[in-house]
This record gives structure tokens, C-alpha cells and sequence, in this order.
């Protein structure tokens, strides 16, 4: 059948990167599974800091597997919701407002949790976590299928979009005790993980458009149907990384919405990393409003929303794939400030893409602006290690401040949109991503290169103090 089909397709797609995860290893794991002398002196600094040893990863492929199937389940339903909303009578205007509160209640909501689900990763361990977010998630979206409602797809979207962020704080948390050692190797690590997420999504978007016009239900069970070959993936090929000794007691009292305040507050580079992917961030607010444009600029419906997002995709997969490559000839650096002003141009050239030509066009600057926050992210965390920061509540703190951008960013968007379109503008919303995505570039040039790498322990003394 369709469904069978489809379902078999995303979970082969999503092993693609898996071969390009093989091609070169030297960063991943050189001073981690090879007997150099290097890897043993890191083990003896380690023995001397008294610290615990590096956790051990999941193999490559399958962190590149579950995190394409995990973003699979979300593109193969991605372009469902705002066309059942237009069929509903609702004009553009109110369809792009409706997203936007529904984006920014279910963000509010991840505010006031993410703390305290923070904490619990780093008092029970990541992998409890990572099993518990993809079946609540599985178990919302199956209500589509046995009632395929606007409430129900409202009531489905708002509980996925809860129930997933805590999925990939846990999976970051995972990801930075297995490397956040390395602010290198995390980035690269980044990267492919990714590449992995842009593949399953292009995949799914490409099949989940046609599946949602015929029948909206099939979509769904499609991502039902992924969403449980991530749990066998988490259940039966991770192992907790989070050793005992590393384990904190679960307090829920001290969860603070304003916890991601502390991002700004571990000296000026920390605030100043903090500052480009806020900057970044604020440009994915945006969410289904991209849709909505399309409709209006180019007359899109949704199999052709999901044929473009599918080739993005697999544009951003190949971008992300030369993260490792630039930061190597680039720097840290000049990586980030050249990758998000390539995005810069993509949503300049969005913003006036009233012909498919332009918009396809679009398609190059934006996969070359798809690893623009990984070097960001992987010094963030890497200075996080360093000042002994539990990554549990490290990962909390970024999935918070990220919440609140998503409180704000989708009625901004929708605003944005409003004005515009009253004057004339519909380009708006893009024309603003690109002028915070030269912030961020200018931010991250203003940061010193030498800043960029791991610090010395008297620099993160100094840092710590400031």
C-alpha cells in the first residue's frame, strides 16, 4: 500500500548520511577509540582532574538514523495543518494570526516546563526521555487518525509541539556528554546529525504532501509509524550516558522561566555566543507563516509547499555536510559570520519570490546557510563543560530561552505579516529574518577567533569570574 511504501522509503532515506558519517572520522574519533598517545594523555588530565571518564556514544549511523526518523515524523505531516485551516473559510490573515497564537501558547507552555525537565534529565538520565517524548507524541498525533477534526489536529499540534522539544534537550544533553568535550568535534558531530534531520524531512515532505491532499489520515499514521521505529531505535541502540556519579537530585522547586538568563550572565563571551543564536533563532519563528506567503506571493498549494521544502532539504542536508570543511578552512569564525550571511541573502531573495525561478533560487544561499549555528552551538556547550555547568541544565536553559523566542517570534511574524500585506509588503517577515540574521554575523565577527576554540583553564578561570 501507499502507507507501507511510504513508511519504508523515509526509514531508508533517513540512513543516507550514515555514509557520509563514515567518510571522515579523524575528528570523531581519533582521541576517543584510538590508542594514541594523545587519547591516553587526555585520559591521565582526566584521571587528574578528577573527573569522569567521556561517556560512550551511540554508533554514527544510528544517531543519524534516529534523528532523521524523529524529524521525519514531523515533515510528513508539516504542510497538513495550514491548508485544513484555509478549508475551514479562514482568509490568510486568519490563518497566519491562528498559527502564530498556537505557536505562541504551546512556547509559553515549554517556558514554564523546561526547567524542571532540565533537571529531571540530569537527576534520572537522558534515555528515559528520549523514550517517554516520541510515544506521547505518537500517541497525539493517533487521534487524527480516529477523528480527523480541526480540533483534533489543533489538539494534536499543540501537544507534539510540547512533547518534542523535551525530546531533543534530552538528546543534546546526550550529545554533549558524549562530546561536548570538544567544541570541534561537537560542531562536526552537529552537523551530520543535521544533514540527517534536513534528509528526513525532505523525504517525508515529499511523500506527506500528497498523502495529507488524499487523505489527511495517512499522513498521520505515516508519522505514527515512524514515531515508533525512533522508540526501537532509542530502546534497543542507546545506552544512558549519564553516569551515576553525574547525577543530581531532582528538585522542581528553582525551575525558573528565566533560568535562560544564566546564558548571559557566565561572562561577556558567553553572552556574546548566546546573542548570535538568539539573533538566528529568532529568524525560525516563522514556523507554517512561510506557507501562507507562498500561497499568497506565488499562488502555492500544499503538494507544492511539500515538493519545495523537499528540495530544501536536501539542499540544507548538503550544506550542512560542508560544516566540518568550513570551519576547518574558514575558522570557527569566519564559518559562522559566511554561512549566515549566505541566509541573509536566502530570505532577501524569499521575500520577493513571486515566481517559482526565484524561490527555487533561493534554495543555494539557503543550503549554504544550513550549518550557520552549529560552531555557535558546540562552543556553547563546549564552555559550559568547562565551567562545569550540568548539561541537563545547560540544555534546559537553551531550550527555554529558545521557548521564549518561539513565545514571541510567531505573532511577531504574524504582525509583521498583517502590516505588510496592508501596505503592500507581503515580503516583510523575510525582509526582517535578514536583517537579524547580519546581527548574528556581526556579533560572531566581533568575537575574537582565538575565543572560539577550547579555553585554557586560566581563560576559563577569568571568563568564570567576570
Amino acid at each position: 500500500t501507499m502507507l507501507q511504501t511510504s513508511s519504508v522509503l523515509l526509514l531508508f532515506a533517513a540512513c543516507g548520511p550514515c555514509a557520509a558519517a563514515a567518510v571522515d572520522t579523524r575528528l570523531l574519533h581519533r582521541s576517543r577509540f584510538m590508542p594514541t598517545a594523545r587519547s591516553r594523555s587526555c585520559v591521565l588530565l582526566a584521571a587528574r582532574d578528577d573527573r569522569p571518564a567521556v561517556a560512550q556514544p551511540p554508533q554514527m549511523w544510528l544517531l543519524c538514523l534516529t534523528a532523521g526518523l524523529q524529524s521525519a515524523c514531523f515533515g510528513v505531516i508539516g504542510t497538513a495543518l495550514p491548508p485544513a485551516l484555509r478549508s475551514s473559510g479562514l482568509s490568510p490573515r486568519e490563518v497566519a494570526q491562528l498559527l502564530g497564537q498556537l505557536g505562541s501558547a504551546s512556547a509559553l507552555a515549554e517556558v514554564l516546563l523546561s526547567g524542571g525537565f532540565g533537571k529531571l534529565a540530569d537527576a534520572i538520565g537522558r534515555k528515559p526521555i528520549l523514550l517517554a517524548a516520541p510515544a506521547i507524541t505518537a500517541i497525539a498525533r493517533s487521534t487524527v487518525i480516529c477523528s480527523p477534526t480541526l480540533p483534533t489536529l489543533i489538539a494534536a499540534r499543540v501537544a507534539s509541539t510540547l512533547a518534542v522539544p523535551v525530546y531533543w534537550l534530552a538528546y543534546q544533553a546526550l550529545m554533549a556528554d558524549c562530546f561536548g568535550h570538544n567544541a570541534t568535534q561537537l560542531a562536526v558531530v552537529g552537523s551530520r546529525i543535521q544533514a540527517a534531520m534536513g534528509l528526513g524531512y525532505a523525504v517525508s515532505s515529499l511523500v506527506g504532501g500528497p498523502l495529507a491532499q488524499r487523505d489527511i489520515r495517512y499522513a498521520y499514521a505515516c508519522s505514527c509509524t515512524l514515531g515508533a521505529a525512533v522508540l526501537g531505535c532509542v530502546a534497543f541502540g542507546f545506552r544512558e550516558t549519564l553516569a551515576e556519579a553525574r547525577r543530581v537530585r531532582f528538585a522542581w522547586r528553582g525551575s525558573s522561566p528565566l533560568s535562560s538568563l544564566a546564558l548571559f550572565r557566565r561572562g561577556l563571551l558567553s553572552a556574546k555566543l548566546n546573542l548570535v543564536v538568539v539573533c538566528q533563532s529568532l529568524t525560525n519563528g516563522m514556523g507554517d507563516l512561510w506557507q501562507v506567503l507562498a500561497r499568497e506571493l506565488r499562488g502555492w498549494g500544499a503538494a507544492q509547499c511539500g515538493r519545495y521544502a523537499a528540495a530544501a532539504g536536501f539542499a540544507s542536508m548538503l550544506g550542512t555536510l560542508l560544516t566540518g570543511p568550513s570551519i576547518r578552512r574558514l575558522g570557527a569564525r569566519g564559518h559562522t559570520a559566511a554561512s549566515t550571511g549566505a541566509s541573509a541573502c536566502a530570505s532577501l531573495l524569499l521575500g520577493r519570490a513571486t515566481s517559482d525561478p526565484i524561490a527555487f533560487g533561493a534554495i543555494v544561499p539557503l543550503a549554504l546557510g544550513a550549518g550557520k549555528g552549529q560552531a555557535t552551538s558546540a562552543r556553547i556547550t563546549n564552555l559550559g563543560e568547562e565551567l562545569g555547568v550540568p548539561q541537563g541544565q545547560l540544555a534546559a536553559e537553551r531550550n527555554t530561552l529558545n521557548a521564549v523566542i518561539k513565545v514571541i517570534a510567531p505573532s511577531l511574524y504574524a504582525w509583521l505579516f498583517a502590516f505588510g500585506s496592508a501596505r503592500g509588503v507581503l515580503g516583510l517577515p523575510f525582509y526582517s529574518t535578514a536583517l537579524l540574521l547580519c546581527v548574528s554575523a556581526a556579533v560572531a565577527l566581533s568575537i575574537p577567533e582565538e575565543r572560539w576554540t577550547n579555553s585554557s583553564p586560566q581563560g576559563v578561570a577569568r571568563e568564570g569570574g567576570r
